[in-house]
């Protein structure tokens, strides 16, 4: 992300001397193929935080020398590598979110955004008709589109389940948990670890399991929370639960299934139950121009990938009210334009 500006920069910026499209519709794009065709390609496999020559980086990627050497300088404009003559190394950025060495890579993350990128070819039909043209995405997936999918989830997810799990005021007294379209589970994870008595049960679709599987396993969980293949709109969901969190959910939805899911889950809460939705919330960073840009651009994304969009909290509340909800409270997250809401029975 490029947010580094000279000074003279700035004033030509805010003065729209320098055309604001030439960075909206022309670099920004091409820095984000750069980036995905970074790990694709495995030229980012050969970087270090000690400099190589750029004919060994290539050699090594089996890429040419010339095309090596432009991908890296898109990663050095982008702040993820650093130059010195014909020689390259990561940046602690870099390295952090690039190397397949770092804990922290959001690898996956970057390959999941490279093949929606493909799919947006089509995204003018999708506004034209106001919905995705043929089926849902998820329903044209292949396994290994899954793996992706799951694994740049865990990617977003390693970010913040730890905040997340601190917004809930999880009771002493709760002890069954459903996690609807949970994937990998790691919300569901800490929470239970940090509620001994809860008990957690993912709703998800069979091919997500696999890396459920995984995360519980890695963090020895499989005593508190467990995998229930099923479709959480079309399947009827267990009761008698005290809290069921729907994240990154309502996005994928349109009003009229958020309304029939809210009512859904309604009816599968105790009394005094929570539903805990996490998601991007239209206007919840003010005048931000980041949180603006996450819930917009998601918004688009979600219509055309979907036929789902982001929602305020005012919509969130329409809907959940109009299933019985009576309270609920909107509790920010870091991450710009993200947010939790719970709402109680």
């Amino acid at each position: 992300m490029i947010y580094k500006f000279s000074l003279i920069e700035k004033i030509l910026l805010a003065n729209d001397v320098i055309p604001h499209p030439f960075a909206d519709a022309s670099f920004s794009v091409g820095l984000g193929f750069a980036l995905g065709s970074s790990i694709k390609l495995k030229i980012a496999d050969q970087l270090s935080m000690e400099y190589k020559d750029v004919g060994t980086i290539a050699h090594a990627a089996n890429v040419s020398e010339v095309g090596a050497e432009l991908i890296l300088d898109c990663l050095d404009a982008l702040g993820y590598v650093q130059k010195k003559g014909s020689q390259y190394a990561f940046t602690k950025r870099g390295f952090k979110n690039l190397s397949p060495e770092s804990p922290h890579n959001f690898r996956y993350f970057i390959l999941f955004c490279d093949y929606l990128y493909k799919g947006y070819i089509h995204l003018d039909e999708t506004i034209r008709l106001g919905k995705r043209a043929n089926s849902n995405m998820l329903e044209e997936m292949s396994d290994y589109e899954w793996e992706l999918f799951s694994r740049a989830m865990i990617d977003i997810s390693s970010t913040n389940y730890k905040e997340v799990a601190g917004k809930i005021p999880v009771s002493k007294s709760a002890q069954k948990m459903l996690d609807l379209g949970g994937s990998h589970g790691l919300y569901s994870i800490e929470l239970c670890k940090r509620n001994p008595n809860l008990k957690a049960t993912i709703v998800d679709l069979p091919p997500v399991k696999k890396y459920a599987d995984e995360c519980i396993n890695k963090h020895k969980a499989d005593n508190s929370v467990s995998f229930l293949p099923a479709d959480f709109m079309k399947d009827e969901l267990p009761g008698n639960n005290d809290i069921i969190l729907a994240f990154n959910i309502i996005h994928g939805l349109n009003t009229g299934e958020n309304e029939a899911l809210a009512k859904k889950v309604y009816q599968s809460l105790n009394n005094g139950g929570m539903y805990v939705i996490l998601d991007q919330i239209k206007g919840i960073g003010g005048s931000s121009q980041m949180s603006k840009a996450t819930t917009s651009y998601m918004a688009l994304n979600l219509l055309h990938q979907a036929g789902g969009k982001t929602y305020s909290k005012n919509e969130v509340d329409a809907f959940t009210q109009k299933a019985g909800f009576k309270n609920s409270v909107l509790k920010k997250l870091n991450a710009p334009g993200f947010g939790v809401i719970i709402c109680t029975k």
